[in-house]
């Protein structure tokens, strides 16, 4: 679809400004994020958690079935995935949940280094202060 000269008169370029297509961008993302939560309540119901056991398992249900859908409908589940992660879940609940198996998850969306910054931290030896008693 071609942007007609009249509109590219009175606005301008659409991508030419750079902080509009930033706050487009979230807008969808906000947007996108609703509609999953919507998709995931017709999927397998609002909550009915009455214990925090429940809670608990209805909160993972919902994760797991958000990367699904996601996935399935071509979106990178990437946030949720390390919602999951940090909730507990294991890579092969994940790699079931999106079909691609343990180790296909794990190479998709495991956490790669920062480039400039290693992998694990590192552990620097302190000065410490000669009049200071040890812990141990």
């Amino acid at each position: 679809m071609a942007i007609s000269a009249a509109y590219t008169a009175v606005m301008g370029e659409p991508w030419a400004d750079h902080e509009r297509l930033v706050d487009a961008a979230d807008l969808f993302a906000e947007k996108v994020d609703v509609l999953l939560d919507r998709v995931v309540d017709n999927a397998i119901g609002r909550c009915r958690a009455h214990s925090p056991e429940q809670l608990r398992q209805e909160n993972v249900e919902r994760l797991l079935t958000r990367i699904a859908i996601g996935h399935r409908a071509g979106f990178d589940p990437a946030v949720d995935v390390r919602r999951a992660l940090r909730a507990g879940l294991g890579w092969e609940q994940i790699g079931e949940a999106t079909g691609l198996g343990t180790v296909e998850a794990r190479r998709r969306w495991s956490p790669k280094p920062t480039p400039g910054r290693p992998a694990q931290r590192s552990r620097r030896c302190r000065k410490v202060d000669e009049n200071q008693m040890t812990m141990w």
